[in-house]
């Protein structure tokens, strides 16, 4: 039976934001961000070569087509390739926001942090291969005193095999916020879980990197997994901020339903901790933490560590365990310009190339408008 939520009914929707749309729209903004990194690497085992890489080369808009709709497109340009980001319609309902389209399914806290506003250069381990990121469907949020729910339904990702005539992923994730207490003192809760049917799409793979890019090999790797029906995780999140000190922490899991071999479950955590030395505090709104805006011309400092662990090894899948001490120093010239410091201590068992534990200092520079 072929899946009741069509792909093309989410297309079709994004596809009423016509030039004659943007033409008549109101408040259009140009937005973009570049990230621009280097890392040299203390080898093990594996060869890690130093390089220098351009992450993320954005560039979209935003706005209001009317007093009730508003949209935006975003593209990434960078040197893998085209990708969409995120491309919506977006309106109230009902005391929430209903979004249709390409946007992030409500998992994670580390996961739903921008880019641009992440205390580390990358996720942590667990984040990358745990979370789904950017999915087509439809999703509504809504917010009342301190509790956030967030609800999607979703497929695929634009630009991740459309095949017309095979069953479509389908899935269903929910995340709940709690902030009991808010001000200078901050206290952030949440669980979130995400269960999809993957179709006709029975091939699943996760791996990662020593949480850097610039090389760009994977030390843990769990291979094609070729016969999975579904997948359910869940995430709990716990976050506080006292003023320029925040601490945040993360458990992430998946389980894997295969119809041919014993399911399987990989999960990770990390935790990490953050002082901006200038007297700052990290930006937060609708469960999510925001970037740095500096008080003077000085621009703001921030020394920032983070522990962690990620396992690929269940039953009889070893797809290796990896586990990493990263510290972090940032400079925020202003609120749209940081440059960024890694020392990164990562720790590889059962990986691609056995154990080992290779090191990497990496650099970025960037901006956002």
């Amino acid at each position: 039976m072929k899946t009741p939520f069509k792909i093309t009914a989410v297309a079709a929707a994004v596809a009423c934001v016509t030039f004659a749309d943007f033409a008549l729209a109101k408040d259009v903004n140009v937005r973009g961000r570049m990230h621009l990194d280097t890392a040299a690497y203390d080898s093990d085992v594996t060869e890690l070569g130093s390089s220098t890489a351009v992450r993320r080369t954005r560039l979209g808009m935003n706005g209001k087509l009317n007093d009730t709709w508003s949209f935006q497109i975003e593209y990434d340009f960078a040197e893998n390739g085209t990708s969409a980001n995120d491309v919506y319609l977006r309106r109230s309902l009902s005391g929430g926001n209903l979004t249709i389209g390409q946007v992030k399914v409500p998992m994670g806290l580390n996961e739903l942090t921008s880019s641009n506003a992440i205390t580390f250069m990358e996720r942590a381990s667990s984040s990358n291969i745990t979370a789904d990121s950017r999915r087509l469907g439809v999703r509504y949020d809504r917010a009342a005193d301190n509790v956030l729910f967030q609800s999607m339904l979703y497929t695929r990702g634009i630009g991740s095999g459309r095949d017309s005539s095979s069953d479509a992923p389908m899935g269903v994730a929910g995340r709940l916020v709690f902030t009991p207490v808010t001000g200078d003192n901050l206290l952030h809760l949440g669980v979130s879980v995400a269960a999809e049917d993957r179709g006709d799409y029975n091939s699943l793979r996760y791996r990662d990197r020593p949480e850097i890019r610039p090389a760009d090999i994977r030390l843990i790797d769990t291979g094609n997994l070729t016969d999975v029906d579904s997948t359910f995780k869940y995430g709990l999140e716990a976050a506080y901020q006292a003023g320029s000190f925040s601490v945040e922490a993360e458990y992430l899991s998946n389980t894997v339903r295969r119809s041919d071999n014993d399911n399987v479950t990989f999960d990770g955590f990390h935790v990490q901790m953050s002082y901006i030395l200038t007297g700052e505090k990290r930006g937060y709104r609708g469960g999510n933490f925001r970037g740095v805006s500096p008080k003077g011309d000085g621009g703001a400092w921030e020394v920032a560590v983070r522990y962690s662990e990620t396992s690929l090894n269940d039953g009889a899948v070893v797809g290796g365990e990896q586990s990493n001490i990263t510290f972090g120093l940032n400079y925020y010239a202003t609120s749209n310009v940081r440059f960024m410091a890694n020392l990164i201590f990562a720790d590889i068992k059962d990986g691609v190339n056995g154990d080992e534990k290779p090191k990497a200092l990496a650099l970025r520079a960037q901006f956002a408008f």
